[in-house]
């Protein structure tokens, strides 16, 4: 991973641990190792989004970043998941509610 994902991973994931520690402190929580170390992740996440994003719109960030890889895959394999939930949802789930429904009045008669 670059610097230039690198560091602003870093100053976001120490901004987030920050923030859960001062809530787990303000509601007297345990603090979680387990929730740090996907603060940490997330904050990475969310600086490799970007930098993905703005490359669409601005080459020169396209050409700062390399070895993201894996976030892109993560970002397709939630691109295919959410449109597959959607697609479930929308298509087949509220058809399978009427054709139940259907069904059941065809049965009453």
């Amino acid at each position: 991973m670059d610097k230039v994902i690198l560091i602003p991973s870093a100053i976001l994931g120490l901004i987030f641990i920050a923030v859960y520690s001062w809530r787990c402190w303000k509601t007297k929580n345990e603090f979680s190792h387990a929730v740090m170390i996907n603060a940490v992740f997330q904050a990475s996440g969310i600086v490799c989004g970007i930098f993905l994003v703005v490359g669409i719109f601005w080459p020169e960030a396209k050409q700062l970043i390399s070895g993201i890889d894996i976030y892109i895959f993560v970002s397709g394999i939630a691109v295919f998941a959410v449109s597959a939930q959607g697609f479930h949802r929308d298509a087949i789930k509220a058809t399978a509610n009427n054709q139940i429904q259907s069904s059941i009045d065809t049965s009453a008669d």
